[in-house]
């Protein structure tokens, strides 16, 4: 059978494990050059059991501001049929054509617009924890960063359980894809629409949870904080001193050599921070506080770890300039 909906994950052959594509990305680039792809299988079982092929794509791009975005995603191989209990295949059908879901003309809305992203995410929990290099290697890279999408009611409740899949990630990069994809391909109505569940914090509009650095408080917390700005290197770790200012004061965000060193994606970060002198900018999204500098003469973005971190690059420098927040403001 053809699938219904966006795969938002597969089954890698190299490393043995789901993915995401936004792991996967993490994965290539953290290879060590000459880079090979990798080969996806389906991830329900019965199809990987039937060697279904599943293709990526731009996976092997670096996250990077372009006027015609196009995010990396998974895609259905057309030589390949997938199983009938494959998890991908039906469910957008099943709820199109159930008589006994009803809709109201904002949930169809939201729903119709969520099916115009490859990976859209329901629920974002930031508190889980991901390993550091110094943990087992048993652990799966992606293990504790991704969860399969859950449907939250009971199998039993034939109407119920036609309700779509959750999609639940504590992947900062992958919610920030996500959200890039969003800006990039929906109107302000839609994208209006789209909502987050945050655990101990309710839903919110995904909107609202992402604020860019120029509309940002001190204290501000609980919300991915944004901009445009440019890298210094301080041997293993950086500093990102933003474009936009606030209370007339430098906002800063510094990673340490050490904490670039505990971190297992630590290669992937230096290799888009290595084109330093080819992009116009950086675009940093952080999951921070905002704190004033012992001096009182600066405002740093603090982050607990390199998992609440995601850089995007900005566009080349031959290209024409495009303005200098790298990024669409939400405000």
């Amino acid at each position: 059978m053809k699938t219904s909906k966006s795969i938002t994950r597969a089954f890698c052959v190299e490393l043995q494990q789901e993915l995401s594509i936004v792991a996967a990305r993490r994965e290539y680039f953290s290879q060590e050059p000459p880079r090979t792809r990798f080969s996806f299988l389906c991830s329900s079982e019965a199809c990987r059991a039937q060697r279904v092929k599943i293709t990526g794509v731009r996976y092997d791009v670096k996250p990077q501001e372009n006027p015609t975005f196009v995010a990396a995603h998974f895609r259905a191989n057309p030589n390949y049929e997938h199983h009938v209990d494959c998890e991908w295949v039906d469910e957008a059908e099943a709820v199109e054509d159930a008589p006994e879901i009803e809709e109201s003309a904002a949930e169809t809305a939201l729903r119709k617009a969520k099916r115009k992203l490859d990976d859209y995410i329901d629920v974002f929990d930031p508190a889980l924890k991901e390993r550091t290099k110094s943990e087992s290697a048993a652990v799966k890279p992606d293990a504790l960063a991704e969860a399969k999408p859950a449907n939250v009611t009971p199998a039993s409740d034939t109407a119920r359980s036609k309700q779509p899949a959750q999609t639940r990630t504590n992947n900062l990069e992958r919610l920030v894809d996500s959200f890039r994809q969003a800006q990039a391909h929906l109107s302000k109505e839609e994208f209006a629409l789209l909502t987050l569940k945050i655990p101990g914090q309710g839903e919110v509009t995904l909107r609202s949870y992402f604020r860019h650095i120029k509309f940002a408080q001190l204290g501000d917390e609980q919300r991915v904080l944004y901009g445009g700005g440019l890298v210094e290197r301080y041997g293993a770790g950086f500093k990102f001193k933003f474009f936009d200012r606030l209370q007339g004061k430098l906002v800063t965000l510094y990673v340490s050599p050490a904490q670039m060193q505990a971190y297992r994606s630590s290669r992937y970060i230096s290799e888009l921070l290595s084109h330093a002198d080819e992009v116009r900018f950086f675009t940093v999204f952080a999951l921070g506080t905002l704190a004033a500098s012992p001096t009182g003469k600066s405002i740093s973005v603090e982050i607990e770890d390199l998992r609440h971190l995601a850089i995007v690059l900005g566009p080349g420098k031959e290209a024409a300039p495009s303005g200098t927040d790298g990024a669409t403001q939400a405000q």
